[in-house]
């Protein structure tokens, strides 16, 4: 650790750019965040151009949204009756128990969640045939939102910890510190989410009795 710096570390990764890129777009594809943030890190670093990064980053949000939608097509009218699609249809219901009367807002904040909800929402969608001009959408604003958020989150996190100290070992720490509180932040909003929509759902069914 002794003979790492922040600058070996730009450094390294301003060399295999590339790759960088390459990654944060795969990242995007497989789940999101983690891969975002280090993006918005390396580009505050001066590493990545935080332009090319946010590119690489939508277009990875499209192509995870094109193969879900499609996967859950596929699986619709070949694998009904899959156990498998039960399982997804039971954790989609569980945290949009509205998404067949509501699947815009469904769609539009599962990109936001974490633990994997997200593609299964996606794949969820194209399983139950949502409107493919209400699912696109759903997704680019809110894959627009994401994006710049996810980024500049990141990018924030570089600059606070660089802000306070430019010490390699403090840096990373920092950073660890930053990414813990955000999942632990994700968390409680999941879960405040689930409270008003198990309420929004209580009162809904009062007014119909």
């Amino acid at each position: 650790m002794e003979h790492l710096s922040i600058n070996l570390i730009r450094h390294f990764v301003e060399t295999h750019a590339l790759l960088g890129y390459f990654f944060t777009f795969l990242g995007v594809v497989l789940e999101g965040e983690v891969a975002v943030i280090f993006a918005g890190i390396f580009s505050h670093l001066g590493s990545l151009n935080i332009f090319i990064a946010l590119s690489c980053v939508i277009c990875g949000g499209l192509t995870k949204s094109i193969i879900g939608y499609t996967i859950g097509t596929y699986l619709g009218k070949k694998h009904s009756h899959r156990a498998f699609l039960k399982t997804m249809e039971r954790r989609v219901s569980y945290f949009f128990p509205n998404f067949s009367k509501r699947p815009f807002i469904s769609i539009f904040i599962s990109r936001f969640f974490i633990l994997g909800i997200g593609w299964f929402t996606l794949i969820y969608s194209g399983y139950r045939k949502v409107s493919l001009r209400i699912y696109a959408r759903a997704e680019f604003m809110s894959l627009m939102i994401w994006s710049v958020g996810v980024l500049a989150l990141g990018y924030f996190f570089s600059f606070t910890a660089l802000s306070i100290s430019r010490d390699v070992r403090n840096f990373l720490g920092m950073i660890l510190i930053f990414f813990i509180l955000f999942f632990v932040l994700e968390k409680v909003i999941t879960f405040v989410f689930e409270l008003l929509e198990i309420n929004f759902n209580n009162g809904h069914k009062k007014n119909e009795n």
